[in-house]
């Protein structure tokens, strides 16, 4: 069952595992590690699709495996373009490429320093043949709200926003349908972090592009995303509308990301939590996969795994207290 309405989709996941191994079998035991378990979801047309959890849950692996980076164990992914359905484990990287977009965490390390920004924004357009360059080059510096006086100052000139709003110009300058943003908010302070989500909207309004947002970050996924997707040790355990995950978070994961984040209202910093999980991150055998952590873990917790279920419409949760 796919989770979420299937039309107008841009992205469609079906059952995705990704699985790595470590240890040789011929010297002992082999240990599979499961970054992602049977993840199912679809990202619509326009959508800013949030996703959150801990390091380690599996977020970016997610994003990498929908545009083609990584290879998945079992599953299928399909990108919708131009009316066509692609399979992205099936399809050339060559072929996905003309419709996906990366925006990576670390905009140091993602762009050549010694690069001038005007070729930077230049050769993907360049590759793929691309008439009237200047004139999508000087859209997309606008788009970003970087001046065009810098076309011509290599990329160590730049300071950390100016290139982060670069690697986002990069991304969307070949009109993608699909662009995973990958933390693009964790390397910058405060007072930048509304500037690159404005961007991020302004290209989805103007571009038409779907986006899924990497962060750990609830606060700026509340902000910018359309609807959330929480992952756990590579499973998810609860997804839905943005306004409805984080004012009425059923799952006791999301309850505790959200109870553990700091609160602006005075009022509310002395309040007890009412949720608290233990630190210790352990990955059972069987049943739920949260259930180790959980202070309202069952019996049936322990032999059962939950599936995700429509508990109101739109939103989902895999726990057996629903």
């Amino acid at each position: 069952m796919l989770v979420g309405s299937t039309e107008d989709y841009v992205v469609k996941v079906k059952n995705l595992k990704v699985h790595f191994s470590k240890g040789n079998p011929l010297f002992g035991k082999k240990y599979i590690t499961k970054a992602l378990d049977g993840v199912t979801l679809t990202i619509r047309k326009r959508e800013i699709m949030g996703v959150v959890g801990e390091s380690g849950s599996g977020k970016t692996t997610l994003g990498r495996v929908t545009i083609g980076l990584q290879k998945p164990t079992e599953g299928e992914v399909y990108i919708k373009a131009d009316n066509e359905e692609i399979n992205v484990v099936k399809a050339k990287l060559k072929v996905i490429s003309k419709y996906v977009q990366m925006i990576y965490q670390d905009p140091y390390s993602s762009i050549d320093p010694i690069m001038r920004v005007y070729d930077v924004l230049a050769m993907p357009l360049k590759y793929r043949k691309e008439r009237d360059i200047e004139k999508k080059i000087e859209e997309a510096m606008n788009l970003v709200e970087l001046p065009l006086e810098l076309l011509e100052n290599r990329v160590y000139q730049l300071s950390g926003g100016q290139r982060q709003r670069l690697s986002i110009a990069r991304a969307i300058i070949v009109d993608p349908k699909y662009v995973v943003a990958d933390e693009p908010t964790t390397m910058l302070d405060a007072s930048l972090k509304g500037e690159i989500l404005k961007i991020i909207k302004d290209a989805r309004e103007r571009k038409g592009i779907s986006f899924m947002l990497i962060t750990h970050e609830l606060p700026i996924a509340k902000i910018i995303s359309d609807r959330l997707t929480v992952l756990y040790l590579g499973k998810v355990v609860e997804m839905g509308r943005s306004s409805d995950v984080i004012r009425k978070p059923l799952h006791p994961y999301t309850q505790s990301l959200i109870e553990a984040y700091p609160k602006i209202d005075p009022s509310l910093r002395d309040k007890p939590k009412e949720i608290k999980i233990k630190v210790d991150i352990i990955r059972p055998e069987k049943g739920c996969v949260f259930y180790p952590r959980c202070p309202f873990a069952m019996p049936k917790c322990k032999e059962e795994e939950p599936q995700l279920k429509e508990v109101e419409q739109e939103h989902y949760v895999a726990c057996w207290l629903y």
